[in-house]
């Protein structure tokens, strides 16, 4: 059996549960046809952006859609194909292991050839596309911005902060939401429904939890119970299947914190690090009770209670009185900021340990509110004092002058180091001034590239790209190979430059520049060679 998130997959428009904005912006321009070349679909993980994409390619190719509709029949042969996977104007691209640069080349390639269809679309979605290269998304720039006729890119990702700038000016941008509680227990209730199984509202509340608002994760969930029960789904069942929810596990965290148990409230974490529990997941359950104790401070109509418990509401009712809105305010700024930091730290869970001992360790007032978001002290006013002047007996006697001149020991510079204050500018002979630094730079990285990389010649820069000669074939493809850490170090001391193209070319050895001999004075005879070869040795000595 398929996973329930491909079994009861929308087919068309009507069926998608939220994004109603972006829905009908879509549906809008499929009638009117003011489709454009390159969409950006941008969202948390199971919000949709796939479903719509296919969905969208499925209306654009869809032989029986009726012209003042953009619902897809889900009939013709098309749409079959679609729903199929064999669709071959239909094209998905996963960036995560496609990025590099070379792949992008082959898709512009593939791009140049027309739909098989008259007057059909070709579709590319190019899912994850933040995992994309730099260099690789620069290949694509030109080819989002004017693709051929009848060719649409949709590329969606969940972190659309990480794409170049550039592509983001060339895109159509949605932004997929998480789905509201209500979504989502629509959604299980209809997959229920459909599978004449029933279930508890406290394992739906449960599964809505979990899912953080995505359909995906919900139907996974819902899945795994579905596995073990095909009647009815209880409370108790989905405990022994899904386990204790850090969910409320930050409940009985944010309790303790309220009672001022220090201790015990980090005690409570160690254990549940231990017990194998996400840390960055309880952090976001904190936020989000944290936010509802919040909510709850300044008005009770403000909280949605129907995806909560009887004993959870009363929970939220007991914290937000005890614990001061001031201090939850802090903790809710507090975990937002260090909310990511869980991912590079030593210890997990030693960002949140910190917070909580800053927070609850000693008391905070409002006063004290903006000194724990700023930690900068305050200055001090500079007091001025009058001068003391001892008494005449007491003046202290002056040191007698140092005759003596104190000569500053002159600096050794190291006249094989180019002294470079700013990144230089991206011309032929900087760059081959620059060139044994950048090698040195190079072998740091990698010693053995700059072997090679020792053996090339700067030839000259076009269009910000540099284009370095190679005797070698097999050096040449061996440079190729490691453009992007060749091209870093380069930018290391010339910014300006972008790219680099390696050429097989026979390399001219430069002349090498004869420093001028000084003038022999009267004074100064020129020895012969045995007083050269004796000063040699003496030297060497």
């Amino acid at each position: 059996m398929p996973a329930l998130y491909r079994t009861y997959r929308p087919q068309n428009f009507k069926q998608i549960i939220g994004q109603d904005i972006i829905k009908s912006t879509l549906q809008n321009a499929i009638i009117h046809n003011r489709t454009v070349h390159s969409y950006l679909f941008s969202g948390p993980r199971g919000t949709g952006k796939t479903t719509m994409s296919r969905i969208f390619a499925k209306a654009l190719n869809c032989l029986n859609r009726p012209q003042d509709s953009a619902e897809p029949c889900n009939i013709c042969a098309n749409c079959l194909a679609i729903q199929d996977n064999s669709f071959i104007d239909l094209i998905e691209i996963d960036a995560a292991s496609n990025r590099g640069i070379d792949e992008i080349r082959s898709l512009k390639e593939a791009v140049r050839f027309a739909p098989s269809q008259k007057n059909g679309y070709k579709i590319y979605i190019i899912d994850e596309s933040h995992m994309l290269t730099k260099d690789a998304s620069n290949a694509l720039l030109k080819t989002l911005e004017e693709p051929p006729k009848n060719t649409i890119f949709i590329l969606a990702t969940t972190d659309a902060h990480k794409m170049i700038p550039t592509i983001l000016s060339r895109v159509q941008k949605f932004d997929f939401k998480p789905l509201s509680s209500a979504e989502l227990k629509e959604k299980i209730l209809f997959i229920m429904e459909s599978e004449k199984i029933t279930i508890d509202d406290s394992v739906i509340n449960q599964i809505i939890l979990q899912a953080m608002g995505g359909a995906r994760d919900a139907e996974s969930i819902l899945g795994k119970l579905m596995a073990g029960q095909s009647t009815h789904i209880t409370q108790e069942f989905a405990a022994t299947i899904l386990g204790k929810n850090s969910y409320f596990e930050a409940y009985q965290l944010l309790t303790t914190l309220s009672l001022n148990q220090l201790s015990e409230a980090i005690h409570h974490i160690h254990t549940l690090y231990d017990q194998g529990y996400a840390i960055e997941q309880l952090l976001l359950h904190l936020i989000h009770i944290s936010h509802m104790i919040f909510l709850m401070q300044i008005s009770s109509t403000l909280i949605n209670t129907d995806t909560l418990l009887e004993s959870e509401y009363e929970t939220l009712t007991t914290l937000s009185s005890s614990i001061p809105q001031h201090t939850i305010i802090t903790f809710i700024q507090s975990l937002e900021e260090i909310k990511n930091q869980t991912y590079t730290a030593y210890l997990p869970y030693l960002p949140l340990e910190i917070t909580i001992a800053r927070i609850w360790g000693s008391p905070i007032t409002p006063s004290d509110h903006h000194r724990v978001l700023d930690p900068t002290p305050e200055p001090q006013p500079i007091i001025e004092k009058e001068p003391i002047t001892p008494p005449l007996e007491q003046q202290p006697v002056p040191p007698k002058p140092n005759t003596e001149t104190i000569v500053p020991k002159p600096k050794k510079i190291d006249i094989d180091t180019p002294i470079v204050s700013e990144k230089s500018p991206g011309d032929i002979y900087t760059v081959k001034k620059l060139y044994p630094t950048i090698n040195k730079s190079l072998s740091k990285t990698n010693k053995s590239l700059s072997v090679i990389f020792a053996k090339t010649e700067p030839i000259e820069i076009t269009d910000q790209t540099l284009t370095i000669a190679v005797e070698s074939n097999f050096y040449r493809d061996r440079l190729e190979k490691q453009t992007s850490i060749i091209l870093d170090s380069i930018r290391e001391f010339i910014d300006s430059i972008i790219g680099i193209t390696f050429i097989s070319q026979k390399i001219v050895p430069q002349p090498i520049e004869l420093t001028p001999l000084q003038d022999i004075s009267d004074n100064d005879q020129p020895k012969n060679i045995n007083d050269t070869i004796a000063d040699i040795f003496k030297d060497s000595m």
